[in-house]
């Protein structure tokens, strides 16, 4: 009895592997929720960079489905995974990670408007995709107020100079994404407002197309089987 429960466990823990985009959302949950739980600490930066590179070679592993797009996640993001680790943040490594998480938002979208069924690897990868926008967005934010600092956040002159954390973009970006809007933090210039306004808009089209695409496919499956029966 206890072999037969064993192996049942074990097989479980071994086909869980087979499920790339439940292993990539469960990655960026945990780098999401140590983010904010590591922030300050002394070691901190070598648990969320570890995380970071999870994230990374999960993410390459979901959205690289061949040749192409796995070379072009890797030269897209390497110069971001690279600049965290070596403290080399530069206008150039920052806007490849934009470009990294723009690139697998899309490959991943793809997938899931291409898919045929709706299967567990779907809605995982739906999940993944929403994620990814409020990612996405934060490194757009990030790189912003980078090249010109307060022209997210803060009116842009000599007497305002803020400097939020990584942690506290990331939290404005999902915060908008969902239309939540705590009002803790705000952005002060026309051109945060529009660039946090396409967010919100594109945070809720996603949802509405993917509701209705998954019920499409799911319908069409379900036609397909009565007419086959």
């Amino acid at each position: 009895m206890l072999k037969t429960e064993n192996s049942g466990f074990l097989s479980l823990i071994l086909g869980s592997v087979k499920y790339k985009m439940f292993n990539f959302m469960a990655s960026i949950f945990i780098l999401l929720i140590l983010s904010a739980i590591m922030e300050g600490h002394k070691y901190g930066y070598l648990v969320l960079n570890t995380t970071s590179t999870i994230v990374f070679i999960l993410g390459i592993y979901a959205a690289g489905r061949n040749k192409r797009n796995v070379i072009i996640l890797i030269l897209l993001g390497l110069p971001w995974f690279l600049s965290e680790w070596i403290f080399t943040k530069s206008p150039e490594t920052i806007f490849a990670g934009v470009l990294f998480f723009f690139f697998i938002t899309g490959t991943l979208t793809e997938h899931i408007l291409h898919s045929e069924k709706v299967s567990t690897d779907t809605l995982y990868g739906a999940v993944c995709v929403f994620l990814l926008l409020g990612l996405l967005w934060a490194s757009i934010y990030g790189f912003l107020e980078y090249i010109s600092p307060g022209i997210i956040f803060v009116e842009n002159n000599a007497d305002a100079i803020n400097t939020l954390t990584s942690n506290e973009i990331i939290y404005y970006s999902y915060t908008t994404l969902t239309t939540l809007g705590y009002g803790d933090i705000t952005s002060l210039t026309s051109e945060g407002r529009i660039i946090s306004v396409l967010e919100a808009i594109v945070g809720q089209l996603f949802l509405a197309f993917l509701v209705a695409r998954l019920v499409a496919i799911y319908t069409a499956n379900a036609l397909r089987g009565k007419s086959d029966s």
